[in-house]
C-alpha cells in the first residue's frame, strides 16, 4: 500500500496561505489572519497559543467554515480537511463536516448549553444529525457522559445546565462533541472560565480521551502552561501571523522568536521569584516579522 493510499499517513489538515479578513463599513477590510500555513496528522495534536487578538479564535472557526461569510472572508491556496477542500464545499456538505468530522468545545460552556433543553436533548439530536444507526440513544449518552467522568450519567440525562457545576458543563460540552466520533476536536479555551483544579482535570481529561480515541486535537489557548503532555506541537500566533513552530518540547525548552519567549516567561514558576514581568516589546517584535 502506497503511503497515499494509507489513511493514517494522509494529512487531516492541510492549509496553505490562509487570510482572513472582515468587512467594514466606511474603512477597509481588518485583515484577521494574514497568510498562515497549518499541518495535522491523523492522531496528531497542536496548540495555537498567543493573547487575546493575535487571531487564534477566527483561525479555528474558519477550519469548519463557521464565520458568517459576509462580514468574514476567507482564501487559501490550499483548504484541506480530511483530503476534502473546505473552500469549495456545499452548505450541505459544510453540515456533515460539523460535528461529525471537526467538533468544538469552547470556552463558556454555561452559553454553549441551551439553558431550557436537558442534556439528553441536546446530546440526542446531534446523534440523530450525525450518527442515525444508533438505536439505544439514551446508552450511547450514558456511555459517553461515563466517559468523561460524570457520576451517575443516568441522572443527569434529565438535567438542565444551570443544574451541573461548571466543570461538569464542560464535561457535556465534550461528552456532545465526541459522542459524534469526530476526527478532529477542537478546544478552544476550554478551560479560561474554571478554576485551576478543574482546568487540571478537564486537559488531562482531553488528553486520555485523544490516547484512547486516537482522534486529532487542537488546543487554543494563550496559556503555554497547559499544553505540555496534551500537544505534540506548538504554532504561536501574532498578530494574524504564526511566529514560531515546532515540537512542544523544543518550543518550551529552547523558544527562538521574542514573542515566544515573553509569553513563556509569563508562565508562573515554583520556586522562581520574578518581582516584576517583562514586558512584551511589540515594536521589536514586528521587526522580526
Amino acid at each position: 500500500m502506497t503511503d497515499s493510499a494509507d489513511p493514517k499517513k494522509q494529512a487531516l489538515l492541510k492549509i496553505r496561505n490562509l487570510r482572513i479578513s472582515f468587512r467594514r463599513h466606511g474603512a477597509d477590510p481588518l485583515e484577521a489572519v494574514k497568510g498562515i500555513d497549518l499541518d495535522l496528522m491523523p492522531g496528531q495534536s497542536m496548540a495555537i497559543v498567543g493573547e487575546s487578538g493575535s487571531g487564534k479564535s477566527v483561525t479555528a472557526l474558519s477550519l469548519a467554515r463557521l464565520l458568517p461569510e459576509p462580514p468574514a472572508s476567507i482564501t487559501a491556496s490550499e483548504f484541506f480537511v480530511g483530503g476534502r477542500d473546505v473552500l469549495k464545499l456545499s452548505p450541505r456538505d459544510l453540515r456533515k463536516l460539523r460535528g461529525k468530522e471537526i467538533a468544538y468545545v469552547f470556552q463558556e460552556p454555561a452559553t454553549s448549553l441551551n439553558p431550557v433543553l436537558t442534556v439528553r436533548t441536546q446530546m440526542a439530536e446531534a446523534l440523530r444529525l450525525h450518527r442515525p444507526e444508533v438505536k439505544d440513544i439514551n446508552a450511547e449518552i450514558v456511555k459517553w457522559l461515563y466517559k468523561v467522568g460524570i457520576v451517575e450519567p443516568e441522572k443527569r440525562l434529565r438535567a438542565y445546565a444551570h443544574e451541573l457545576s461548571g466543570g461538569m458543563q464542560q464535561r457535556v460540552m465534550i461528552a456532545m462533541a465526541l459522542c459524534c466520533e469526530p476526527a478532529l476536536l477542537i478546544a478552544d479555551e476550554p478551560t479560561t472560565a474554571l478554576d485551576v483544579t478543574i482546568q487540571k482535570q478537564i486537559i488531562d481529561l482531553l488528553t486520555e480521551l485523544r490516547s484512547s480515541l486516537g482522534m486529532s486535537v487542537i488546543l487554543i489557548t494563550h496559556n503555554f502552561a497547559i499544553i505540555r503532555g496534551i500537544a505534540d506541537k506548538v504554532a504561536v500566533m501574532f498578530r494574524g501571523r504564526i511566529v514560531e513552530t515546532g515540537t512542544t518540547e523544543e518550543v518550551l525548552s529552547n523558544p527562538k522568536h521574542p514573542y515566544t519567549q515573553a509569553l513563556i516567561e509569563c508562565v508562573p514558576r515554583l520556586g522562581v521569584k520574578q518581582h516584576r514581568l517583562r514586558a512584551i516589546d511589540y515594536a521589536s517584535i514586528e521587526a522580526v516579522i
